[in-house]
């Protein structure tokens, strides 16, 4: 298990603590209009006070509902739980992106739905736990903290082949970033390493791409770049 997968599971702990100082509120409808004239909106319905519904629909021409998708939440386990439309790529195709259960730290559990223009459907694109998801350079990028000095990046490359929707297991390649400090809490130093997965080892390669290895910054600090295994037979 990793440990972001670990953050997010510390949220699970002691649920029962807060549980019935939580409530349902509704959200109103937020809407985008897509680049290819279709129009997305998603609201938060309350089923009853511990139970939010998150309502998406996909609208084609003249009115047309082409596709519409209901997801129930937990109040008590999904905490700061709700939906919003994002353009992860801007590409002028909205994405739903519904969050979910958050761990001790930054790290929340998030689902993307994707239109699939073949079919006009919200189709699972993704699922994770991060702090921060979005597109560079061709890759979905997901971020998150994986201890106090600490942040991984798991990346799938978008023009390649993939069962959906994406998740941890699937990613293409992983990136660790570091830092080392003084008492007085003062960043000394960064390490930075992109690792390709292969069952359950992993090879150090090189970024793909400046726009990637940019990712290495993250700390504002000068960094280490560690260098690709040339091992000959290396997985």
């Amino acid at each position: 298990m990793t440990r972001l997968a670990l953050a997010l599971l510390l949220g699970l702990l002691a649920p029962c603590a807060w549980a019935q100082d939580e409530v349902c509120e509704p959200a109103d409808a937020v809407r985008a209009e897509n680049r290819d004239g279709t129009v997305l909106t998603a609201l938060t319905e309350c089923v009853s006070p511990g139970l939010r519904r998150h309502v998406a629909t996909l609208t084609c021409e003249a009115g047309r509902v082409c596709d519409r998708l209901e997801l129930t939440q937990e109040v008590a386990y999904n905490r700061m739980g709700h939906v919003d439309l994002v353009d992860l790529d801007q590409d002028g195709m909205y994405e739903v992106e519904v969050r979910g259960m958050c761990g001790a730290g930054p790290n929340c559990e998030g689902d993307v739905y994707r239109i699939d223009p073949a079919t006009r459907t919200l189709q699972h694109f993704f699922s994770g736990g991060y702090y921060e998801l979005q597109v560079i350079d061709g890759w979905l990028v997901e971020a998150g903290r994986s201890s106090c000095c600490s942040w991984e990046f798991h990346l799938w490359q978008l023009d390649a082949p993939h069962d959906l929707p994406l998740e941890y297991d699937t990613m293409d390649l992983m990136v660790q970033v570091d830092a080392s400090g003084d008492d007085d809490g003062t960043v000394t130093g960064v390490t930075c390493t992109f690792t390709r997965q292969s069952g359950d080892n992993s090879r150090v390669v090189a970024p793909p791409s400046r726009a990637l290895e940019r990712i290495c910054e993250h700390y504002g600090e000068p960094y280490e770049l560690t260098s690709p295994d040339t091992t000959p037979g290396a997985p």
